[in-house]
């Protein structure tokens, strides 16, 4: 006797739109896309035109599959993870380039090469407006050794944030993908409960590290906390004080973005750790756009809860029909919501009035610029890792 499985095979779900409808609404990010890499396909060298054409399609398949399926975070967790993962390849490959090493020496730090990091924008917030002096070892404009330089790296975070507010750490930040991806490895999640009381710790180390970076007058978080350190660039080990920051920048990125993140499918750096994360939550109170809650579709079932990755919904905030401030506009919780309460929402317009529309304008504006910034890091990084094979 045929099971019942086979006799009612599971259907998958419709489309949620057709693909003619889908394609055109995919077509202005593939303009888009080809005219942020046109330079690139012009100019010589074929592993660079293989990088930009690998970038472009790569961006606007992923947008075609977000405008085709309606769900937005399991293809944006694609191009986040690649752009984590590409990153350090392409940067440490410049590095060396330029300078033989990871490291960075004492002289190049007071010639001003060290990169420009977002990171560290909260602590020379402070001194800036006190001492209008930037402590940071970089240039304020672009040099032939530090194309990533200050002026250049506040002025994209600054657009990017005006338009994505705390949507810069699923879109934007080229550090998250790393430890997004270490959460998507395991089926199941190995630790379970959290301490909601840990979200409280990105503003306690916001302020801990703006006052004494202003007090010590050096970025402190990139000094001696930031776990990136350990895959991008750190200040050469010359004696017991650089050994013991090596060895905290390694201990803090086994810990914070490979183990917690493959133990508890979370974010955990970005949630529970990351000042810079904390800063950005504020700009999401001047930001358009936000996630919402339709109370009378919702059942309180916490799918939504246990979807997102930063733990950005509490209980409480979901009764409220809203998230809290911290949320990255990721769309884990809509992507998991089966009752459709979860929405995504235009601020100054009523709830779950036309979602899909206040959807497409935010997906819009953050994917155009992730092509931009990240889709501009992968291109570079396949172009790297080209660069090392008999190809011409």
């Amino acid at each position: 006797m045929a099971s019942a499985a086979i006799l009612h095979p599971k259907r998958r779900p419709p489309p949620f739109r057709t693909v003619g409808r889908s394609v055109l609404l995919t077509l202005p990010i593939a303009l888009w896309a080809l005219l942020m890499f046109t330079p690139t396909l012009r100019s010589p060298g074929l592993n660079h035109h293989i990088g930009a054409a690998a970038a472009v399609l790569f961006m606007t398949l992923l947008f075609f599959l977000m405008m085709r399926t309606g769900k937005t975070f399991r293809w944006r967790r694609y191009f986040f993870v690649a752009l984590g993962f590409l990153f350090p390849v392409g940067f440490i490959a410049s590095l060396i380039h330029l300078r033989g090493s990871m490291s960075i020496s004492l002289e190049h730090m007071l010639g001003g090469d060290t990169p420009f990091c977002h990171m560290v924008i909260p602590m020379i917030l402070i001194p800036a407006a006190l001492t209008r002096t930037v402590i940071f070892p970089g240039s304020i404009l672009p040099t032939a050794t530090n194309p990533h330089s200050v002026a250049v790296m506040i002025g994209l975070w600054l657009a990017l944030t005006l338009v994505l507010g705390k949507a810069w750490c699923s879109y934007a930040c080229f550090f998250g993908g790393i430890e997004e991806g270490f959460a998507a490895l395991p089926k199941h999640i190995r630790i379970r409960k959290i301490d909601p009381r840990l979200r409280l710790v990105p503003w306690a180390l916001l302020i801990a590290v703006a006052v004494l970076s202003a007090a010590l007058f050096e970025p402190v978080y990139c000094m001696w906390l930031c776990p990136f350190k350990a895959v991008t660039e750190f200040p050469a080990v010359t004696g017991v004080k650089t050994a013991i920051q090596m060895g905290i920048f390694v201990a803090l990125f086994v810990g914070l973005v490979v183990v917690l993140p493959f133990l508890t499918k979370k974010r955990t750096q970005c949630g529970f750790f990351c000042p810079f994360g904390a800063f950005q939550s504020l700009f999401n109170k001047i930001n358009l756009f936000e996630i919402r809650f339709d109370r009378t579709k919702c059942v309180d079932c916490t799918l939504c809860q246990t979807a997102c990755p930063t733990m950005a919904l509490s209980a409480e905030s979901i009764r409220e029909g809203k998230t809290l401030l911290n949320c990255m506009k990721c769309g884990a919780c809509v992507d998991s919501c089966k009752k459709h309460a979860a929405v995504w929402h235009l601020k100054g317009t009523p709830v779950a009035v036309k979602p899909e529309r206040a959807r497409l304008l935010f997906l819009y504006g953050a994917w155009a610029l992730a092509t931009m910034l990240g889709g501009s890091i992968i291109a570079n990084s396949l172009a790297t890792i080209l660069g090392f094979l008999p190809i011409r």
